[in-house]
């Protein structure tokens, strides 16, 4: 498959197309509905971020989304041109807490990570990059272990 992208307005009536999106371009890939629920659930909480964080409330931006898929790997790309991202910034959720005593919110990337096997984040010629990869191979050993599907 070559890449394949469309540019949504970054507001969060656009997630159903931008699911819709992905969705047609992953089984036509042959992944199967796991998976694609799974990177659904990873490009709704990246969208909805860039919603939310990278734009002013007054100038809503874009966020254009890129696909590329060969038989080992997807790969979706979510670039936006909003203020930087920074995820190191992030603290890592402390699981080990009571949940009376954790704060709201803060699990986003820690889950969109648990979502994917592997979440690269960067800035590119002045916009963020935000790639969910999915290696094929390694998640249908994982769906085929004991324990697991």
């Amino acid at each position: 498959m070559s890449v394949v992208s469309r540019r949504l307005p970054a507001t969060l009536e656009q997630l159903i197309e931008a699911r819709a999106f992905l969705k047609s371009l992953a089984e036509q890939a042959g992944l199967d509905a796991r998976l694609i629920g799974r990177l659904g659930l990873a490009l709704e909480e990246v969208f909805v971020n860039v919603c939310h964080y990278a734009y002013p409330p007054d100038r809503p931006g874009e966020i254009e989304l890129r696909i590329s898929a060969d038989r080992d790997c997807f790969i979706l790309d979510v670039l936006d041109d909003g203020q930087p991202f920074e995820p190191e910034t992030l603290l890592e959720p402390d699981l080990s807490a009571p949940l009376a005593q954790r704060p709201i919110g803060g699990l986003g990337w820690f889950l969109t990570r648990q979502m994917v096997s592997e979440l690269r984040c960067r800035r590119e010629q002045g916009r963020n990059l935000v790639s969910l990869i999915m290696r094929l191979a390694d998640e249908e050993r994982s769906a085929s272990a004991p324990g697991h599907g």
